[in-house]
């Protein structure tokens, strides 16, 4: 039955004047602990007393050794037959290795020969032996170069087509060719060979220009006239750096460079 200490919803109406004793029988008390290890004896015993079972020697106990090889012996190596009989067939019978016979005994005096095979030609290569084999090379054999034919498209795309056309308008169109000159100088990350030094051309090509109009400002100071110097600087600075261009990419075709990305 439930009473007020299970919680307040069964609690009496009425507060209790005193607690009732409970009506189980009260907990036994516990037994005494021994420590075992309070009092030891300090009499050793009379006798030793032999085990009921028998026990084996120590001898017994130790492991046989495994067997050991003589050093002094050779190697006997055997190999799997894999293509004998069928696959459970190879891969459970053995063969012998034939052991290589011994070279002949070698003197100082004599020459040494190889024992590997001739070196077989290579396609493209002088065969070994041949008078082309210990000359200079008569091809370009390196791994590294590109074999592109040297033909006018080729070298116009080494040379990229928007720089091609931006400085051909800049020969020929004289009042924009400054600024079609200065147009150049940026398309020429589209140039597939020799970038670097078609930039510094362009720069150089581009100083000249600026001195060309700076000398003319000095002398008339007019401006129309330094405008016209540089012109006439620029157009002629056009039609050179296509050829620089040109030398530039025959020149790595040949040499058989590769495409800069």
């Amino acid at each position: 039955m439930a009473t007020w200490e299970d919680g307040p919803e069964y609690a009496p109406v009425e507060w209790p004047s005193a607690f009732v004793a409970p009506d189980a029988a009260p907990l036994t008390a516990a037994p005494p602990h021994l420590d075992p290890s309070a009092d030891p004896s300090v009499v050793p015993p009379e006798r030793y007393e032999q085990p009921k079972d028998p026990v084996p020697a120590l001898a017994d106990l130790v492991p046989a050794p495994a067997d050991v090889r003589d050093p002094a012996e050779p190697f006997h190596v055997t190999s799997a037959v894999m293509t004998a009989g069928s696959a459970w067939g190879s891969a459970h019978s053995t063969q012998a290795v034939a052991v290589p016979a011994p070279l002949p005994a070698w003197t100082p005096d004599q020459a040494v020969a190889s024992a590997y095979p001739p070196p077989q030609a290579i396609q493209g290569f002088p065969a070994p032996g041949t008078p082309e084999w210990f000359g200079p090379p008569t091809a370009r054999y390196e791994a590294g170069q590109m074999q592109i034919p040297l033909s006018v498209g080729t070298v116009a795309e080494g040379m990229s087509w928007g720089l091609i056309i931006t400085l051909l308008l800049g020969g020929i169109l004289s009042y924009l060719s400054p600024v079609l000159l200065l147009t150049a100088f940026f398309l020429t990350g589209q140039v597939r060979y020799r970038r670097r030094d078609m930039k510094v051309a362009i720069i150089v090509a581009m100083a000249i220009v600026v001195i060309a109009g700076a000398g003319a400002m000095a002398e008339t100071s007019d401006a129309t006239l330094a405008w016209e110097s540089m012109d006439t600087a620029s157009v002629w600075c056009s039609w050179l750096l296509i050829l620089v261009g040109a030398s530039l990419s025959v020149l790595a075709i040949r040499r058989g460079e590769h495409p800069e990305t």
